[in-house]
């Protein structure tokens, strides 16, 4: 049975066709042979996580073909042409892309999976046995084929480069023709359907966190020699968020945290700026996680989300003018390190290179960083060592060209040393306007042209140097592709080092001293045009490395032990009165975690208070102290407990019924009977004990659903039809009989019009035509809704 509803999402705009020409899938596919769908747990990802840094060591991925595998979008996701299903540990892919991109995308992801369960604390229930679901079409116009055939009335928005749908949990994408944006859209997206498959939605949240959440999460860089991602990047160049929420901030007359929350318009710039500004403070960190869990638990819709939402935040952060105050003095020291001038830049690690166009101009990508701002500064991993780079300093710049061996002798590649930037230009990074003139910005510019010359021109002199590059500096460029560039300031001039392999040239390019004296070589540009070479920049202050850890964690400062400080937090902030002075010690502790080598002492003080403040607090503060979380979930039809224990510690449930289980640190399923209507238990940890109550009546539901049942005599016919998890839903639902031969006029038996609310079901029994008038045809439940602004199509039959 197909039963099918949505609300649209509209995501992110301006999407073109994929870069290289697209093969058919068939001839893609043509040496594959479809396995069988292994589960969950029969799948191993082998992945290093420090931080907000992935790197894959493993991955298996296996081509199923057109078996639909177990997801959260059961029962609403289908096959399509050209289409075929592959699947890793925690995702399943429906793609008509090659192997080699489908590979990429389930490796992003499941890169992309250990930071979306700390961004929300928690993993989706039941993730051993389903899958979260991801199609990725190779056009706009593909990906609206697999939506139709999933159902929906239409494709992908035209503003939108994906989206993800709420009635199914399923993320659709295609590719534009930015490779960034290829891998981000994907990220993005399969953000939104983990967020559904927590709870079965995400309308709980406004728009802020479910669009500032994956925008923050997707801004990433990724490093494909080393299989890296990193995630949540705040200062990076290609779809530079910093930039774009400085502008939205100007615009918008610098508005408060409220009136951005307050705002149903979707400002990706601003949203971006909360998340990074909520997460960035180990404070702020831990009321936003306790912000987020409370307000999934209490589960707004409709209309109800926005207000719900806004009462909890000023309820959550109690001291909001602090919080007002503080967000104002985040956005206004933020510094944008890049700004893309011209240009179709890409950036793969901490390298950059251009995409092919007809530009005659010089593509331009600044990089000023402010290593002084309170922000995070060239937060991604800074390029590794290199011999043909000199070590840097505050009076150096180097750069490493590597030059695609087809394109050797082809273009221009370089950087510039900006030695004056124009009020205008500055306004325009800033945010402070619309339009800005960057003709008039002042550089040494030096490039390498043709790959056998370096040139020297200076914008404010209009004077120009070139050199050849020696036959030995050519022969070992051409041997390894790799020229590094090692500027350093002298008296005399500007002393350039070129390097290849084994051999170097130097060079002493004469300059005035007063153009000398202007230089500052962590205020650099990157130059090129016609070629797709590499530039690698290597600035004195870009420092950070991806840190050696004993435990992988995805907390952003390293703290293997994130669980008990948020367990810590939450009792602090519950038994205030019981513990006074909590909060104070606590900001103390978690202001360290900074500071690796000061971990084992933060863990060591954070269980003595745990165990100081359990001395204190009665049984009712199992759950907290615990941080043991009970949640009846489903499986298909099958309800269970979803049992969480953060802890350090074992606990034990026992049932009504005298069934006990051990609750052992991790995650658990307990089965239920469907039979029963409520569950009493008793939890007992640490020698706390505590009482509790599962209900189950009535708790299963999962969007909207058409199901009818025909009666034996086929006079009757039942029909129930489930609503949404939030906004308005209205259409018709109407019963057809077509016959296989004699044709008919009028197929319609019966037909309603019908309204239904979030979570109602409304049943209808119509009284068909004679018994004997219904044989040898189609018998067809229709009902085609609007789900909240968006047409949907619904079908059940009845071969007669």
């Amino acid at each position: 049975m197909l039963c099918l509803s949505l609300i649209a999402l509209a995501l992110l705009s301006g999407c073109q066709s994929i870069e290289k020409p697209h093969q058919e899938p068939r001839a893609q596919l043509s040496q594959q042979r479809a396995q069988a769908i292994p589960s969950p747990a029969q799948m191993r990802v082998d992945i290093d996580v420090a931080g907000r840094t992935s790197t894959l060591n493993h991955i298996d991925i296996t081509y199923v073909g057109k078996q639909i595998p177990r997801t959260y979008s059961e029962g609403k996701i289908t096959n399509s042409r050209g289409y075929n299903w592959w699947v890793s540990k925690h995702f399943a892919l429906k793609s008509d892309l090659s192997e080699e991109k489908v590979r990429l995308y389930l490796e992003l992801l499941e890169m992309s999976y250990p930071h979306y369960v700390e961004l929300f604390g928690m993993a989706p229930a039941n993730i051993e046995h389903q899958r979260i679901a991801v199609v990725y079409g190779s056009s706009r116009e593909r990906v609206r084929e697999a939506m139709l055939d999933d159902g929906f009335l239409r494709g992908v928005h035209k503003t939108a480069g994906g989206e993800t749908m709420y009635y199914n949990r399923a993320g659709y994408s295609f590719p534009s023709h930015r490779q960034h944006h290829q891998r981000y859209i994907v990220i993005h997206e399969t953000m939104h359907a983990f967020h559904m498959a927590l709870n079965g939605h995400s309308t709980w949240a406004p728009n802020w966190i479910t669009e500032g959440m994956a925008d923050a999460i997707a801004s990433h860089t990724y490093d494909s020699n080393k299989k890296q991602l990193r995630v949540m990047v705040f200062d990076r160049a290609p779809m530079n968020y910093q930039s774009l929420g400085l502008a939205q901030y100007h615009q918008n007359a610098q508005p408060s945290f409220e009136q951005i929350n307050d705002d149903p318009q979707l400002r990706r710039g601003l949203n971006f700026f909360i998340v990074h500004f909520l997460l960035n403070d180990p404070i702020r960190y831990q009321y936003f996680k306790r912000y987020l869990s409370s307000l999934m638990a209490l589960n707004p819709d409709s209309e109800a989300t926005l207000p719900t939402a806004n009462a909890l935040l000023k309820e959550t952060f109690a001291d909001w003018p602090k919080l007002e105050r503080d967000f104002a003095k985040f956005v206004n020291s933020a510094h944008p390190s890049f700004y893309i001038v011209r240009g179709p830049w890409e950036q793969n690690g901490a390298g950059y290179w251009l995409r092919s166009n007809d530009q005659k101009q010089l593509q331009r990508l600044d990089i000023t960083p402010k290593h002084n701002a309170t922000h995070p500064v060239l937060d991604y991993p800074a390029p590794a060592p290199h011999p043909a780079i000199n070590p840097i300093s505050k009076e150096s710049f180097s750069a490493l060209l590597t030059l695609q061996p087809e394109q050797h002798t082809r273009g221009e590649i370089g950087f510039g040393l900006l030695t004056k930037l124009t009020t205008d230009s500055l306004a325009k990074r800033a945010g402070l306007t619309d339009k800005a003139e960057f003709k008039q910005d002042q550089m040494i510019k030096v490039l390498l042209k043709d790959g056998t010359r370096l040139s020297v021109y200076n914008t404010s002199k209009w004077t120009s140097q070139e050199i050849a590059l020696k036959p030995t500096v050519l022969q070992s460029l051409k041997q390894t592709s790799q020229l590094g560039l090692n500027l350093q300031r002298t008296p005399a001039g500007l002393a350039i080092e070129i390097k290849s392999g084994n051999s170097q040239q130097s060079v002493l390019f004469k300059l005035e001293d007063d153009t000398l004296s202007a230089i500052n070589f962590q205020q650099v540009a990157l130059l090129g045009r016609n070629m797709n070479h590499t530039i690698t920049p290597y600035l004195f202050g870009h420092t950070y490395k991806v840190p050696e850890l004993n435990n992988d964690t995805a907390n952003p400062w390293y703290f293997a032990n994130a669980a008990l400080a948020h367990r810590a937090f939450n009792a602090c902030v519950e038994f205030s009165a019981q513990l006074p002075g909590c909060m104070a010690t606590l900001r103390d502790q978690l202001a360290q975690q900074a500071s690796v080598t000061k971990h084992p002492a933060i863990s060591k003080n954070l269980h003595s208070l745990m165990q100081d403040w359990q001395s204190k607090l009665s049984d009712t503060a199992l759950f907290t102290l615990s941080g043991i979380e009970l949640k009846l979930r489903f499986d298909g039809q099958t309800p269970f407990i979803f049992a969480h224990n953060p802890s350090e510690q074992a606990a034990e449930i026992t049932l009504r019924n005298g069934t006990s289980y051990s609750l052992l640190p991790g995650t658990h399923n307990l089965p239920l009977s469907a039979k029963q209507s409520k569950v009493d238990y008793s939890v007992s940890w640490q020698g706390l004990t505590q009482p509790g109550q599962i209900t189950l009546e009535n708790q299963h539901f999962d969007g909207v659903y058409l199901n009818a049942q025909l009666h034996r005599d086929k006079s009757d016919i039942e029909i129930t039809l489930t609503g949404p998890y939030s906004g308005d839903t209205h259409g018709k639902v109407s019963v057809q009989f077509l016959p296989y031969q004699t044709p008919e006029t009028q197929p319609t038996l019966w037909e309603q019009d019908v309204t239904i609310a979030p979570y109602e079901k409304k049943r209808w029994q119509p009284r068909l035509n004679e018994a004997g008038n219904l044989e040898n045809g189609v018998l067809k439940v229709i009902a085609v809704l609007d789900v909240d602004g968006e047409p949907i199509r619904l079908v059940e039959r009845f071969k007669l």
